[in-house]
């Protein structure tokens, strides 16, 4: 069965671009938080994580939002980048599914599965948490995914497909595959998050 390892590869990626573009005094200068651009929290082994606002070329905290579409089905990936202990944390979901019509306010999803009939490959929710020592640094300390633990739990309460955004709330235990290590995502709530929809 076909598994996606690296969850937030994409950010590492987006991460390394904010630090080159500003600089050393990157992590002083912090883009406004506003609730209203999107935001996540929740609770990494029990310590307080907050990401806002969209992406800007000052800040390491911030939320991005991807949709891809292929027909009806769909499959959308979120998450959150903050700064942690003089490094990066990432925390985020993906979502997929055969149409966003499918997911009404109370929708519950709490599987992973494969189906190459989607795009995307999956159906279900999956959650992740990617953590680099340094944001310069290339190699992340910790890549951990649901899928691996079999843990996951998000429920949209929230969906506008006019306006593109989500609310809701998740948790899920994540795993690393390649060191063994856990991570438990407790209280777990996103507002407001609006979508970009990428090809």
């Amino acid at each position: 069965m076909k598994t996606i390892l690296h969850l937030f590869s994409r950010p590492s990626y987006l991460i390394g671009l904010l630090i080159l573009a500003g600089g050393c005094d990157l992590i002083k200068e912090t883009f406004p938080e506003s609730d209203k651009d999107g935001k996540i929290t929740c609770k990494v082994d029990g310590v307080e994580f907050e990401a806002a606002g969209k992406q800007g070329s000052v800040s390491i905290d911030f939320v991005v939002a991807e949709m891809l579409r292929e027909g009806s089905s769909f499959h959308l990936t979120v998450w959150g980048v903050s700064e942690h202990n003089g490094g990066a944390l990432a925390v985020g979901f993906r979502m997929g599914g055969y149409s966003l019509a499918d997911i009404a306010p109370g929708t519950t999803l709490t599987d992973w599965d494969y189906d190459d009939a989607l795009v995307g490959d999956f159906v279900g929710a999956m959650g992740g948490v990617e953590e680099r020592s340094s944001p310069f640094a290339d190699e992340a300390v910790l890549r951990a995914s649901s899928n691996h633990s079999d843990l996951m739990s998000l429920t949209v309460d929230e969906l506008d497909t006019v306006q593109k955004t989500l609310s809701g709330t998740f948790f899920f235990k994540a795993k690393d595959q390649d060191t063994g290590a856990e991570v438990e995502v407790t209280e777990g709530a996103f507002s407001n998050i609006q979508w970009t929809e990428v090809e």
